[in-house]
């Protein structure tokens, strides 16, 4: 159950200031960094009241370009689990790297889709954790309110 200012946490706008920008595809997209997202897990559920799980991590592909770099996939399956809520978010990801050596290809690879994967399943937990970010890029809440009565009723 979340308390009342979890809750309000939660129905928040986005701080700008948490938001990272990066060109793909000839488009500039908004993001929120793995390591912020967990710092907010931390800050509005505490330290131990969430987790994450990796259950899969499979190579997707590996090949060796003609100059010699290293390219890489893995496809990661995880679950965040918050405790106070008794509730999952399984999400997938596939993290790709291009590098020299092997092994930090593997190692960037794997990162990433684990990262990715975490990012997505924290959506589930509204716009402080991205998912406002999804519609053009916006920092407004978009949840704005549940429904259900013991969240509305937190103290």
């Amino acid at each position: 159950m979340l308390n009342k200012r979890q809750y309000e946490q939660l129905l928040r706008p986005l701080n700008p200031a948490r938001v990272a920008k990066r060109q793909q595809a000839n488009r500039q997209l908004s993001y929120l960094e793995a390591w912020d997202v967990k710092a907010h897990l931390i800050r509005i559920f505490g330290f131990g009241g969430w987790s994450w799980n990796v259950t899969t991590a499979d190579v997707a592909f590996e090949d060796q370009n003609d100059k010699g770099q290293w390219q890489v996939g893995y496809k990661v399956i995880g679950t965040l689990i918050i405790h106070s809520l008794k509730c999952e978010y399984t999400e997938a990801a596939i993290g790709s790297a291009s590098l020299p050596q092997r092994g930090e290809a593997h190692d960037m690879a794997i990162k990433t889709a684990e990262s990715d994967a975490l990012k997505r399943a924290a959506i589930n937990l509204g716009t402080q954790f991205g998912l406002s970010l999804y519609d053009n890029g916006s920092l407004n809440d978009v949840v704005k309110a549940t429904l259900d009565q013991e969240a509305t009723d937190a103290s």
